[in-house]
């Protein structure tokens, strides 16, 4: 077999410019690089390429698809704000690093660690650790979270699929269940604070920044007067006298009951039931101060005055407040005990939080095992559904604010070791609640030096495992790395499994090859951008694309150059820039590219939702955010073509181009407003060419001697949905 004959100069810098920045190249670009005398005017193109700042953009996409980038948390219960205010912030951690040349194994070390490796709390690259903390959240499940980090970890960096190994040894590759749990002990040792650290030094004078600091304390105070005011009723008279007329009633009934009962009286069944336990517990130690309590409500109301005379009798013992009560005369029924005891709980927790230290009754309340012995924030804990739903309501008010607000300062979605550090034991069948014998935080067994498995004793040891997936020693990441990057350059992997070197994975096509690239790569200090140089700038990149051979059907021995359809990104991103329209602002918020009108900015900073991935990203086969991605499915459907022909999206694009036909400008040089330069302008803008004569001739037939915007629109429509636009030969 023969390598296939080089590619024109045109259709290597469209190849180039789609793989290192997801755009088009414009006409005069092609034109100049066509009749450039210079030998070396490929390789500087490349490195034009690689400095531009399009270049992160596009590789930084690649690598969100590994990392299930999206911008919600998938669902969640309760109405709990679905959104990740702050994912942002890592995606544009991300290009910036791709642009700035960061070497590869920094980039793994900050994504899993930067907390270790930074000198300020309000650090940039702080933001990288969103790697581990923007996936999908399963309930709030931790389980199932740590789950989904250790999978985005081994197979993301590694191509080792550990996640197997979670309720017994792995079937295939060497993981026992334990190298699972060695690493759910390193995850589970890292927790999200509640307060996500600003990074980066917000313009604290600015007038946006101010406004969104004023409306935050304002919805803040919202949920703590909301909390507040819930609190201070269950201490207060009314509904102290509430709850143990509750607990009085509902005194022989089951939790279940007693729960409905509650509920019937807008009351939190959890504080209902707590203040029961209460009461039987003062029963059965003949409390002191229940003594009174429980004199009245073992008799009927008739034999009030009776109890009262036995109780005035023999009063030692008995608190002078109640005793107070007592000499006022009989309660004439059980509820009169009930306003006695609220009156004195009510004043007491009063005292109680004014005195430094309480004592009597004051000191009683405040002891925690008082049902109501909590601050205002506890009350949460007894919240039923419904409240909850109207706490997690407001709170939702927080983050969407946090989201949306032009002036909210970025955050770093971190995570912070808890001080405590435990190994993890063994779930048996993978059951939480089957706990099994202990394990050391460790490396893979499979991956480390015979003699070198040490237990990682640097607080929760996720540096330590930074420095063991990088390690010289481990033998897949450089090369899950380089096999990910010519995947994106080639078309195929030269492993197609690309996220799973194991046994079940494929073995590599040319695996000395592989071997070479990696090893390069490594001497290379783990420059990415001088990988792909290397990767673009060979021979098996510059081939023309053609049909494979008879004898290599799959082209597995890349004898010609994989023709490639362009992604959804570049689809869009490349037919708003040939438009003219396309918006190249750097970072910040997400938009919502499917609403109306059209947002104009890079596919890149489009909302991804996770639970509900709009249709149009379904369609182009956007990556599964749920889960890792090891590549994208590339799928042919009718959908496909009724966009291009039929959506809004497109058609205005079209529309744009017409008028732009009509509105000639300076880089394209039209003489006159004819059907040939018309056609001529399109296809400059659209292919970056020029036609052919038989496509100049039939397109000037179309579109007659005077030109219509519709004729034009139609025609510019028609090379926006051509093959050609959509696929890179």
């Amino acid at each position: 077999m023969r390598f296939s004959p080089k590619a024109s100069n045109a259709t290597l810098i469209r190849r180039l410019s789609f793989d290192l920045k997801g755009l088009p190249p414009v006409f005069h670009e092609v034109r100049a690089f066509e009749n450039s005398p210079r030998p070396d005017a490929f390789e500087r193109l490349v490195d034009k390429f690689l400095a531009s700042p399009r270049f992160g953009e596009r590789w930084g996409r690649h690598w969100l698809d590994v990392a299930r980038y999206a911008d919600s948390k998938g669902y969640l219960a309760g109405g709990v704000s679905r959104r990740y205010p702050f994912a942002y912030v890592y995606r544009d951690w991300v290009i910036r690093a791709f642009n700035a040349g960061m070497p590869y194994d920094h980039f793994i070390r900050k994504q899993l660690a930067a907390d270790f490796l930074v000198d300020s709390p309000n650090h940039p690259d702080l933001a990288a650790l969103g790697f581990l903390t923007v996936g999908p959240r399963f309930l709030n499940r931790r389980h199932l979270i740590l789950d989904d980090r250790i999978d985005v970890v081994t197979r993301g960096l590694m191509g080792f699929t550990v996640g197997c190994a979670r309720c017994h040894d792995h079937f295939y590759d060497p993981v026992p269940q334990e190298d699972y749990y060695s690493l759910y002990g390193v995850l589970d040792l890292s927790n999200e604070p509640k307060e996500l650290p600003i990074v980066g030094d917000p313009d604290s004078t600015s007038p946006a920044y101010k406004e969104f600091q004023k409306k935050l304390r304002e919805l803040e105070k919202g949920v703590e007067d909301h909390l507040r005011a819930k609190w201070s009723y269950v201490r207060s008279k009314d509904g102290l006298k509430a709850y143990l007329k509750v607990a009085h009633d509902g005194y022989e009934l089951s939790d279940d009951r007693l729960d409905t009962l509650a509920a019937k009286r807008n009351l939190f069944p959890k504080l209902a039931i707590r203040w029961r336990s209460y009461l039987r517990k003062s029963k059965t130690g003949n409390d002191r101060l229940f003594r009174v309590w429980n004199a009245f409500a073992k008799v009927q109301s008739g034999n009030f005055p009776k109890v009262r005379t036995r109780l005035l009798s023999n009063s030692s013992g008995i608190p002078p407040y109640l005793l107070r009560h007592l000499k006022k005369g009989a309660p004439k029924i059980f509820e009169n005990v009930i306003s006695w005891y609220a009156d004195e709980f009510a004043l007491a927790l009063k005292k109680a939080e004014v005195e430094k230290q309480p004592k009597g009754l004051a000191a009683t309340v405040s002891n925690s095992t008082f049902p109501v012995a909590f601050d205002f924030a506890g009350i949460r804990r007894f919240f039923d559904t419904l409240e909850a739903n109207r706490r997690n309501a407001l709170r939702a008010k927080i983050g969407k604010h946090q989201a949306e607000h032009p002036g909210s300062p970025p955050r770093a979605m971190v995570l912070r070791d808890d001080d405590s550090h435990r190994n993890p034991r063994i779930f048996n069948r993978g059951n939480p609640s089957s706990l099994g014998r202990e394990v050391p935080r460790r490396f893979l067994a499979a991956l480390s030096p015979l003699g070198n498995r040490k237990p990682y004793v640097k607080g929760s040891g996720r540096l330590e495992l930074a420095e063991s997936i990088v390690h010289p020693a481990n033998p897949l990441t450089a090369r899950v790395f380089v096999n990910r990057v010519w995947t994106r350059l080639l078309g195929k992997g030269l492993v197609r499994t690309s996220s799973d070197f194991g046994v079940r994975g494929e073995k590599p096509t040319h695996p000395l090859l592989l071997d070479h690239v990696s090893s390069r790569f490594l001497f290379d200090g783990w420059d990415v951008k001088r990988l792909i140089r290397s990767i673009v700038t060979s021979g098996v990149y510059f081939q023309a694309s053609d049909s494979a051979p008879e004898s290599d059907p799959e082209n597995r021995l890349l004898s010609v150059m994989n023709r490639k359809r362009i992604d959804f990104e570049s689809m869009r991103d490349g037919i708003l820039g040939v438009s003219g329209e396309l918006d190249l602002t750097i970072g910040g918020r997400p938009v919502n590219l499917v609403s109306k009108p059209s947002k104009l900015r890079r596919a890149v900073y489009g909302h991804v939702e996770r639970q509900n991935l709009p249709d149009i990203f379904r369609t182009f086969d956007f990556a599964n955010p749920n889960i890792h991605s090891p590549g994208r499915p590339e799928t042919t459907v009718p959908q496909q073509a009724l966009f291009a022909l039929n959506d809004p999206f497109v058609i205005a694009r079209a529309k744009n181009l017409a008028r732009l036909c009509q509105s000639p400008i300076a880089d394209d040089v039209l003489s006159e407003s004819s059907p040939e330069s018309a056609t001529r302008f399109l296809f400059r803008r659209i292919l970056a060419r020029d036609p052919s004569p038989k496509e100049l001739d039939s397109t000037s037939t179309f579109l007659g001697v005077n030109p219509s915007r519709e004729k034009l629109t139609d025609l510019a429509q028609s090379l926006l949905v051509s093959n050609e636009f959509f696929f890179v030969d």
